[in-house]
């Protein structure tokens, strides 16, 4: 089985999507309502200067910033005008964000930054909206503009990274996150990004390092565990990505798509029940859309000449299948199906799944092969050569055909037939393997 085949497509981070849920520096954090409540203070050295009656109003609206923000509101709007401070609409700014009615928001904060362009607190105030909203795009302008203004800060550097990892971009992120551990070394979210950044740019092993750190303080974060796994199987460590995988499992976490993994695993190393055993569970999570990855078990099971298996896998995988599949699933059931007939010498069982398929769509390439080897295993050259010579037609399986026409003179004696098909299927694709048998074959001539 190929690597490739055993990679855990799950990094988190996908174009335009939330990477992961923030937990210590976002608005969910702890100290995240002290902070942003600190964010009403004025600060008169680079922001909009208060008059006294300025003052008056804010010292009259201040108190009910942290428990009565409707109440405060009110008095902001009734105060406020075309030619009032800017600090009065990023007041009203603020606290309609805090009411989280962020279109009203973030209208009173571009209003702040129209009269007041240098004001870098409605730049970050504009910027959580942003996040929140994972408008990422706008929000990575907004958070490189606070900095810009002086306020690079762990927050600021920190939802820059997490802004370019919903991009995919890991090298831009790696570097923010980088920046934003200089302030909050310990932070979790901004190790987590660092860790999936390093992972996407190929430092694996640096990955899987601070995975670790991570994993010993949140063992029951079962993220940490399958993005360390994606890190195992880049550094060809499959046990240690088996027992990853079987943690999650444990904690109740799994995925089709882990399960899958954790049962390619399994297979890799021999241990074929506790491999079907996964695949199997995989089966309870089965969605609409999941039907190619839950029939590859049946290849690899083939493939390893697990026919007994493979024909109980998709037993159950039937079972899990909704009762109005398309047609075309129906038929591709069918020819896998067929598939493990043949190879367990069941030529009438596969020809009465295969016969149908081929009326209903005689471009069935699979399918017509297939029932071409019933019949060549049965000796029966005339039909297999129809079947073979109908997928001959076929460009996606001119090759295949032509192998298998040629397969099949070999085994009636006719080597110059079999070479002329042999040849054919060599100017299509060359591969050795194939150079060698005919190597063979002119030699026996």
């Amino acid at each position: 089985m190929r690597l490739s085949a055993l990679i855990l497509l799950a990094l988190s981070a996908t174009a335009s999507a939330q990477p992961f849920d923030l937990s210590d520096s976002g608005p969910a954090a702890d100290d995240f309502e002290a902070r942003f409540l600190a964010s009403y203070g004025v600060n008169a050295e680079i922001e909009p200067k208060l008059g006294p009656d300025e003052h008056a109003l804010y010292r009259e609206i201040a108190p009910l910033l942290r428990d009565q923000p409707r109440a405060a509101l009110v008095k902001v709007e009734n105060a406020i005008g075309p030619e009032t401070n800017a600090a009065f609409d990023f007041l009203r700014g603020n606290l309609l964000y805090q009411l989280k009615d962020y279109a009203q928001a973030e209208s009173a904060l571009h209003e702040a930054l129209r009269k007041f362009p240098s004001f870098r607190r409605a730049y970050r105030t504009l910027g959580l909206i942003q996040i929140e909203q994972e408008r990422y795009d706008a929000a990575l302008a907004t958070w490189l503009k606070v900095i810009e203004l002086g306020g690079g800060d762990a927050q600021s550097y920190g939802l820059v990274a997490y802004a370019h990892l919903s991009q995919e971009h890991y090298q831009s992120a790696l570097v923010a996150y980088q920046h934003a551990r200089m302030f909050r070394p310990d932070s979790r979210d901004f190790r987590r990004g660092e860790a999936q950044c390093l992972l996407a740019v190929g430092e694996v092993k640096r990955a899987a390092a601070l995975f670790d750190e991570l994993i010993a303080e949140a063992p029951e974060t079962h993220d940490f565990w399958l993005l360390q796994a994606n890190a195992y199987l880049e550094l060809e460590r499959f046990d240690d990505a088996i027992a990853n995988l079987e943690v999650v499992r444990d904690l109740d976490a799994s995925t089709a798509s882990s399960l899958r993994l954790l049962g390619n695993l399994y297979l890799r190393q021999g241990n074929h029940r506790l491999a079907i055993d996964a695949y199997t569970e995989a089966l309870a999570q089965f969605g609409a859309d999941d039907l190619e990855a839950a029939l590859q078990p049946l290849d690899y099971l083939a493939n390893q000449g697990l026919y007994d298996e493979a024909g109980g896998y998709l037993e159950r995988l039937r079972d899990a299948l909704p009762a109005d599949l398309p047609p075309e699933v129906r038929r591709r059931l069918a020819v896998t199906e067929a598939g493990i007939a043949v190879e367990q010498g069941k030529p009438e069982r596969a020809r009465t799944l295969l016969e149908p398929v081929v009326e209903a769509d005689p471009l069935a390439g699979k399918a017509l092969l297939l029932l071409a080897r019933t019949y060549q295993d049965e000796k029966d050259w005339p039909k297999a050569a129809f079947y073979l010579e109908r997928a001959q037609s076929l460009p996606d399986f001119q090759r295949e055909a032509l192998i298998a026409l040629g397969r099949m003179e070999v085994e009636r004696g006719d080597f110059s037939t079999a070479l002329t098909h042999l040849r054919k299927a060599q100017s299509l694709s060359a591969s050795p393997q194939l150079a060698r048998y005919i190597e063979a074959i002119e030699k026996a001539l």
